[in-house]
């Protein structure tokens, strides 16, 4: 949360480099599991990679969950949009906001 006045594709930048941006807040790893957890009953955790219950291990769906000190990043593989809106309501319900460096486009 934070840095609603900054370039998000700076910020993200900046961040995946490990540079600390100060008008960002640090991230609450615990809740962020705890979210999880609650928002996504069923689903496995193994690691850091994150599946929805219909998956197989070592299979698609998955997402590759970073949990960093003031981002929280996932990188999905085979994954339909419910499960992509399963995490990002998720993320949301915490204040998180989305960011997709795909597209360059932040969203509320």
């Amino acid at each position: 949360m934070g840095g609603d006045d900054l370039d998000p594709a700076d910020v993200y930048a900046r961040l995946c480099d490990q540079q600390p941006v100060n008008e960002v807040a640090a991230v609450d790893q615990e809740r962020v599991v705890r979210a999880l957890a609650d928002a996504l009953p069923g689903w496995v955790w193994d690691r850091h990679i994150l599946q929805p219950p219909e998956a197989e291990p070592d299979t698609a769906p998955a997402f590759d969950a970073n949990i960093g000190t003031q981002m929280v990043e996932f990188i999905g593989y085979g994954f339909e949009n419910e499960h992509a809106n399963a995490i990002i309501d998720a993320m949301h319900s915490l204040g998180y906001r989305l960011f997709d460096p795909q597209t360059g486009e932040r969203f509320a």
